[in-house]
Parts: structure tokens; sequence; C-alpha cells
């Protein structure tokens, strides 16, 4: 096996490993799914959580590609895991509640703010890396810095509408 096999092997562990730490972190921290975030598997449930598995495959694709996935799983991983003390001390829908219920009592708009703060942050991180490594035909850091790049697009997009959605809850009890 050359080199590159090699490092496409290894990379494809390292996706796995991230997509099962996801999913891991998912499943402590909320197994009836009552905090997750992402609509798509809210809807499809755990059976859509493990075909993500499958991505694993993507540096035969796409290096580049691979690299972005696994970093973004880390974090969402990472993410999960700062839930998980609450949700096992409280009990996934009591912990549900307490967050619908903080939602329907928070002012709006600095509450939008607040929940696109650390998608900000994770952006200026990405853009960071990608900038110390701005060569993606030579430099995979750059696409470690689109990895956190995109794992900030997700939380701009997931924080919000999960907020919104939580207050809206709350508001109809």
């Amino acid at each position: 096996m050359d080199e590159s096999q090699s490092f496409k092997l290894i990379l494809a562990a390292l996706i796995l490993v991230s997509r099962l730490a996801d999913i891991g972190s998912t499943f402590l921290a909320s197994p009836k799914l009552q905090l997750e975030s992402n609509p798509v598997v809210q809807r499809w449930k755990w059976p859509y959580a493990f075909l993500t598995l499958f991505v694993f495959v993507l540096p035969y694709w796409s290096v580049g590609a691979g690299i972005v996935v696994m970093v973004a799983s880390l974090l969402v991983a990472a993410a999960n895991s700062s839930k998980i003390l609450m949700s096992r001390t409280l009990g996934e829908s009591e912990y549900r509640a307490l967050i619908v219920a903080t939602a329907a009592r928070a002012d709006l708009i600095p509450s939008l703010i607040y929940t696109l703060l650390p998608a900000l942050f994770m952006a200026i991180l990405g853009w960071i890396v990608m900038y110390f490594y701005p060569d993606p035909d030579t430099e995979l850091g750059y696409y470690v810095g689109l990895g956190i790049l995109g794992y900030a697009m997700v939380v701009a997009i997931y924080g919000p509408l999960t907020f919104l959605r939580n207050r809206r809850a709350g508001k109809a009890r």
C-alpha cells in the first residue's frame, strides 16, 4: 500500500471515529432526540444518524472533503458532550423543559444574537486557520479551517432555529 492509500485509510478510520463520537455523544445527551437540533435527524431518527457513518469513504473521493467532515463531526461531538451532564442529571425531558421555559422567557432579539455568537467565534477561528494555510492544493490545514467554518455555518443555522422552535413550544404552553 503506497503512502497516499495509507493516508486515505487512516483518514477514513478517523472519519468513522468522529461520526461515532457524534452519534455516541448525541445518544448520551439525548437518547430520545428531544434535544436534537438537526431537523433531518429529528425526522428520520437513529436510522438516519447511523447512515451518516458511511461518509467514512469520503477520502477515496476527496481528501479535503474527508478532513472537513472529520473536523465538523468532532466539533459537533464536543458540543453534544457539553450537554451530557445536565441531560443525565435532570433527565432528557426535564432538561428540554428547562430549555423551552428559558427560551419562552427570553427577549427575542438579544437571544438570537446570543445564539449566533458561538458561530461567529468559530467562523473567525476557521478563517484564521485558512489564512495560515491558504493553499488547498498543498496544505491540508486549509481543510481543517474549512471544517471549522462548516461547523460555524451549521451552528449559525441550527442555533437560532432551535431557539425559535423552543421559544414557540414554550409560548404555546
